[in-house]
Order: structure tokens, then C-alpha cells, then sequence
């Protein structure tokens, strides 16, 4: 009686085990050889990237090297010291543009009279009546004479009212003189009697409006730019636009106040200039604008001082 089986069926089942097992074998040493050579790989592409980066590396810090050693040379030896020189040469010709510019403006604001005024009151002159003074003086005409007449010195003023001379209606000054008549030696006659008259207004001109940037700086204000003029009518409607910040030789500045005429202008009216980046107005004679800024990069700061306060 067999209890174990037969001796060809356990080496059937050995064979096939065996066989199970090479097969293992085989798929996993291939998986192996799958693996090795994607790491060899790896390694390869790793190390050829490092070496590139070497490469680059040793270049740059060759370039390094070259442009340290052409800066202490002595051609760049006193390079900052001429930057500035060349910054200060820079700020001495804009001061000088500045003071020329500011000369024109003078010369825009200065009035000529014209001969065309002096022939518009010779037509107003009557026959009986003749000028003992004319004067000029900025936007301000005066004519004074005599006259055997009150109502042809009256009707003086009137023609030149009527002829757009003057910026308002102006009301002459009309004296009696009695000082002929009332000589020595010279008989009591009623034509001897004649009158004064002196007839003085503003005259209807332009207007020169003026803008100039200026840089606070930590000693003194210096101008960034020449003077600007443009001629306007009297009355009309001036308008300068984009003032918050300026720029000059690359340097940023920011707007920080304003003043016109010499009278700096308030928070609140400062605040809406900010607010609308331009200033305008309503031209009533001669304006001169100044804007004043600090670089901003310092404004900058300064907020950030105040905020961590």
C-alpha cells in the first residue's frame, strides 16, 4: 500500500517548480538590468549637467576676476570721483540755464508800450485841447493835459473808453484853472478860463504765466529746470497738468508743495492739486508758479518711518 504517491509524480512536481523559479529569476534579473541601466543614465546626464555648471562657473568667475582687476586699475581709480565732478558740472550748467531762462521771463513780463496807443490818443485829442504828460508804467497809462472845454476832457475819457484801451471804464479827473485869468496885467476874460484833465487806467494786456521745478535738498533748494512762460489773455483759463511727480536724469521726484507768487499755498488747497496731478486758474495779471519736490525714493522712506511710529 502507497502512502506517499508514486516517485514520477513528485519529480514532475519538482521540475515544474524549478522551472517557476528560473522563470522568477530571469524577469527579475532583467527588471535589474532595466534599473542599473536607467541609473547609469542618471548618473551620466547628473554629471554632465555639473560639469556644464563648472564650465559656466569657472567662466564667470574668470570674467569676475578680469573686470576686479581692470577697476583697480588706474584708469578707473578716480571714477567716482569724476562721476561727481561730472554730477556737479551737470547741476552748475542747470543753474546757469535756470538764471537765463529766469532773465526771459523778466523780459516776457517787462511791457513795451506801443506806438499805436500814442496814435490812438492823438485821434482822441480834440483841436482845443493839447497832452502835457504821458506815462507808462507797467499795465498802468496815464494822459494828462488841458483843455478850454470840461466836456471835450470828458468826452477825452469817453473815446477812449469806446476804443478798448483800457481793462475797466476809467473816469477822468477835470480841474478848473483860473490861473490865466487870474494874472497880473491880464484883463478878466471868460475864455482865459480852461481845465486840467488827467485820465489814468490799467490797459488790457497779456498775461505771462511761469512755471519752475524746484528739489529740496538737505542744504539748499536748487532749481531742476529752466523757467517755462506762456502768454495768455487777461482773464483767461490757465491749466497745467501731470506736476505730482517729475523726472530728471533718471531721478524721480515727488510734488511736496507749491507756492504762487511767492504765498505757499495751504494743506487743503495743496491736498486737491495732489489729488487732481494739475494746477489752474484764472489769469488777472502776471503768475508765477513754483513747484517744489524731494526725490522719492526719500518720501518713500519717510512714510514708512512715520507708519512705524
Amino acid at each position: 500500500m502507497t502512502l506517499l504517491g508514486s516517485k514520477k509524480g513528485y519529480s514532475k512536481n519538482d521540475i515544474n517548480f524549478f522551472e517557476e523559479f528560473t522563470a522568477s529569476a530571469k524577469k527579475q534579473t532583467q527588471v535589474l538590468g532595466v534599473i542599473v541601466f536607467v541609473g547609469i543614465i542618471a548618473i551620466g546626464i547628473s554629471l554632465a549637467v555639473l560639469g556644464y555648471y563648472f564650465v559656466i562657473n569657472s567662466g564667470v568667475k574668470k570674467d569676475i576676476d578680469g573686470l576686479n582687476t581692470k577697476l583697480a586699475s588706474d584708469e578707473y581709480a578716480g571714477l567716482e570721483l569724476r562721476s561727481q565732478a561730472l554730477q556737479q558740472e551737470i547741476n552748475d550748467k542747470n543753474q546757469y540755464y535756470f538764471t537765463l531762462t529766469e532773465m526771459r521771463r523778466i523780459v516776457d513780463e517787462t511791457n513795451a508800450a506801443s506806438t499805436d496807443v500814442v496814435n490812438l490818443i492823438a485821434d482822441c485829442i480834440p483841436s482845443d485841447a493839447y497832452v502835457t504828460n504821458y506815462e507808462v508804467t507797467g499795465n498802468t497809462l496815464s494822459v494828462g493835459g488841458m483843455t478850454f472845454s470840461y466836456y471835450d476832457a470828458a468826452n477825452i475819457a469817453y473815446m477812449l473808453n469806446r476804443s478798448d484801451l483800457f481793462a475797466g471804464a476809467v473816469v477822468p479827473t477835470i480841474e478848473e484853472d483860473n490861473s490865466l485869468r487870474d494874472a497880473e496885467g491880464v484883463e478878466d476874460n471868460p475864455i482865459d478860463v480852461y481845465y486840467d484833465f488827467n485820465v489814468a487806467g490799467n490797459l488790457v494786456n497779456d498775461c505771462v504765466i511761469s512755471l519752475v521745478h524746484y528739489a529740496n535738498t538737505e542744504t539748499s533748494v536748487i532749481a531742476l529746470s529752466g523757467v517755462s512762460t506762456q502768454t495768455i489773455a487777461n482773464g483767461s483759463e490757465y491749466e497745467f497738468t501731470g506736476i505730482d511727480t517729475f523726472e530728471v536724469s533718471g531721478v524721480n521726484y515727488t510734488l511736496v508743495s507749491v507756492s504762487i507768487n511767492d504765498l505757499p499755498l495751504t494743506a487743503e488747497e495743496f491736498a486737491l492739486i495732489q489729488s487732481s496731478d494739475k494746477i489752474s486758474g484764472i489769469a488777472d495779471g502776471n503768475i508765477e508758479i513754483a513747484l517744489y519736490y524731494t526725490q522719492a525714493d526719500a518720501v518713500a522712506t519717510e512714510e514708512a518711518v512715520e507708519e512705524g511710529v
